[in-house]
């Protein structure tokens, strides 16, 4: 049994969409918590060079779960939105996270290009659908462990688009900058008993009939840099749950941390690209490698035309529209 004290900052919404605080609080946590959710699995691949300083002079660390034979996803996020040249002035690290794999192939494959690019991190846990939780506390533990002075942490997928200028401009005009965890928050969802379901989750691992307020995963979620330990802590001593965006929300309602509503992090179908409706946006999910490109390029085509209307003033009005 472990002793566990911590100090804990947090900040609580209102229920309304805008997500404001309306009050902060201290309270300093003392219970005594066995870990029953042990992470005792280490890098093979962790680039801690990527953060220097601890990361002092990164605003934002993006993680991307990827998949070992999702090549050509990674190769259109490194030419588009994950190129960390895009934002002259800002620092950015864009990561691929991955777990393990018995096929020698791939494996030696992925091992060439990370030679290449240098920006993928891998732990020695088995990846597959069931172990996406694990990635995320590899997630947490990467940011913890290299880049614990960074700004922000965003974990997303990699067939997801995220306009990074929307993302940096509108965490840059949060008033408060701590306690935050925001995303497209998804409440009162109810978990799927079906045991055909990809998102089957059994009364075993949990009996309570609504899910806890949480982010969804795929779209993309961000946190502040002093939410990173206090999570991955948490994770350490909740009981998992194959569903790796419910599970941070369970640790997040344990912790006492309300997510923030933000629906530029678009939720939960296919949006069609229209450039008129994607310069709003954070982040889009269910993207294709070549959509991907075309939207990238859509992108691009609208800041000529728009200069100064498309960099400040439509950031401006997001943060109204949909803070």
């Amino acid at each position: 049994m472990l002793m566990v004290s911590l100090t804990v900052v947090w900040y609580c919404y209102d229920d309304l969409a805008t997500g404001g605080f309306h009050h902060k609080q201290r309270q300093k946590l003392d219970w005594q918590a066995e870990i029953i959710n042990p992470h005792p699995y280490r890098f093979t691949v962790a680039h801690q060079e990527k953060c220097e300083h601890g990361g002092s002079d990164v605003f934002v660390v993006i993680i991307v779960h990827t998949a070992h034979g999702h090549v050509t996803h990674r190769q259109a996020i490194r030419a588009t939105w994950g190129n960390q040249s895009n934002i002259p002035g800002v620092e950015i690290r864009t990561l691929f996270a991955l777990g393990t794999t018995d096929n020698q192939d791939l494996q030696r494959a992925i091992e060439k290009e990370d030679a290449m690019h240098e920006d993928i991190i891998q732990e020695n846990f088995k990846d597959s659908y069931k172990n996406l939780t694990l990635k995320t506390v590899m997630t947490l533990k990467w940011f913890l462990y290299f880049c614990p002075k960074a700004g922000y942490l965003m974990k997303t997928d990699d067939d997801t688009y995220v306009n990074v200028l929307n993302l940096v401009k509108t965490l840059r005009m949060l008033k408060d900058k701590t306690g935050l965890v925001t995303g497209f928050v998804l409440k009162g969802s109810q978990p799927r008993r079906d045991v055909m379901s990809k998102w089957y989750v059994s009364v075993e691992d949990f009996p309570k009939e609504t899910f806890p307020w949480y982010t969804a995963g795929g779209t993309g979620y961000v946190m502040s840099s002093d939410v990173v330990p206090l999570l991955y802590q948490m994770s350490l001593r909740t009981k998992p749950l194959p569903l790796e965006d419910v599970y941070i929300g369970m640790c997040l309602e344990t912790l006492g941390i309300t997510p923030k509503q933000n629906k530029q992090f678009h939720c939960c179908d296919k949006l069609t690209y229209d450039p008129c409706v994607y310069k709003n946006l954070i982040t889009s999910h269910g993207i294709t490698v070549s959509e991907m490109y075309a939207i990238w390029e859509g992108e691009q085509d609208l800041k000529k035309k728009c200069g100064f209307y498309h960099d400040w003033i439509v950031p401006a009005l997001n943060s109204l529209l949909y803070a």
